[in-house]
């Protein structure tokens, strides 16, 4: 099969194609259209909240491997707080900005690993919870932030929003699904810490 241009210079310099031994998340997706699939594999380091690895592997045609290879290469050396929770629509962007506009026929590729990404990021939260044992609330599942370690946090440092308390201890800088919760405690800190918070 003949790529567009910018197809066939990313498959032939694949660089995250393969397995990577040491990763704490992984995802997998497939384009039943053609049976093809696409699982990437992470290296999180959590106490730095950076993305230190990824890598990837298919079964999938050229532009379903370029879209991987362009993912993954996208989000290492990112910190999870600047992945803004990976929303469909801004990965779908990264795709046509550097490898164009997919045909209609070969969307499903790019979408397929896009999910498979997420999916990835989805898994590294849930064993963040899993590894999470405590009695207390937890705000924070990409880091396993407690409500009484956010509400320490604000109270012994006088903090005021929501990247200064991500700043101390991580809270709000993953997926950013917390941020709101947060921000609640924040706007209640006169409120003796340990209080209980209406947490949905």
């Amino acid at each position: 099969m003949i790529y567009p241009e910018k197809i066939a210079k990313r498959l032939a310099r694949l660089t995250y194609a393969g397995r990577r031994a040491e990763n704490n998340a992984t995802g997998t997706e497939a384009n039943f259209g053609c049976g093809c699939f696409v699982r990437f594999s992470l290296a999180i380091d959590v106490e730095n909240a950076v993305v230190a690895d990824a890598a990837f592997w298919s079964n999938g045609c050229g532009f379903m491997l370029a879209a991987a290879d362009l993912l993954a290469e996208s989000v290492i050396n990112k910190r999870l707080v600047d992945l803004h929770g990976l929303a469909a629509d801004e990965l779908s962007i990264v795709v046509s900005n550097d490898l164009g506009v997919f045909p209609d026929e070969r969307l499903a590729c790019a979408d397929a690993c896009i999910k498979g990404l997420r999916s990835a990021f989805a898994d590294f939260r849930a064993h963040q919870i899993e590894e999470f044992r405590g009695e207390k609330a937890l705000i924070c599942t990409c880091f396993g932030v407690t409500q009484e370690t956010i509400e320490m946090c604000i109270h012994e440092n006088s903090l005021d929003s929501v990247d200064d308390v991500t700043g101390i201890c991580n809270a709000g800088g993953g997926c950013g699904s917390c941020r709101m919760l947060i921000q609640e405690m924040l706007d209640n800190r006169e409120q003796p810490v340990g209080s209980d918070i209406f947490v949905l």
